[in-house]
């Protein structure tokens, strides 16, 4: 790999990871891609896409495998749950005392299995969606 490879290659890091830590809303891949793409229209789907998977591998951000939804990614990687909403699938935190091990040592019915860990996830109806409803009736 030559220095301009490289360099370049750190320069989409950094674009990307600052266009995502912006982002306060577990955004999917592509929501990424379109946002970075209003900054830098050269870069590629492929690596947006590619430095996301990167950077959730290497546990600096969390992917989120959600219920009827895309992967999105979550800059917080503390334990803790997600609410999504059923209309527009707005992704939002659950702020929760339980931790993912205590639930998993309350675990019934697991005999032979060793648990380790535990995918929590609400959904329900957020609140632009809820007021849409009402203007709809």
């Amino acid at each position: 790999m030559n220095n301009n490879t490289h360099k370049r290659n750190t320069l989409q890091k950094r674009i990307v990871s600052d266009v995502f830590c912006e982002m306060h809303n577990h955004p999917s891949a592509g929501m990424v891609y379109e946002a970075v793409r209003e900054k830098f229209p050269n870069i590629s789907r492929a690596t947006v896409y590619r430095l996301l998977a990167e950077a959730a591998e290497e546990g600096r951000i969390r992917r989120l495998k959600l219920t009827d939804a895309n992967d999105r990614y979550d800059v917080t990687l503390k334990p803790h749950y997600h609410v999504v909403c059923r209309g527009c699938g707005a992704v939002a935190d659950v702020d929760s005392e339980l931790v993912d091990e205590a639930l998993a040592e309350r675990a019934v019915g697991c005999e032979g299995f060793l648990i380790e860990g535990c995918h929590v996830e609400f959904v329900g109806v957020c609140e632009g969606c809820r007021q849409e409803q009402l203007s709809q009736n």
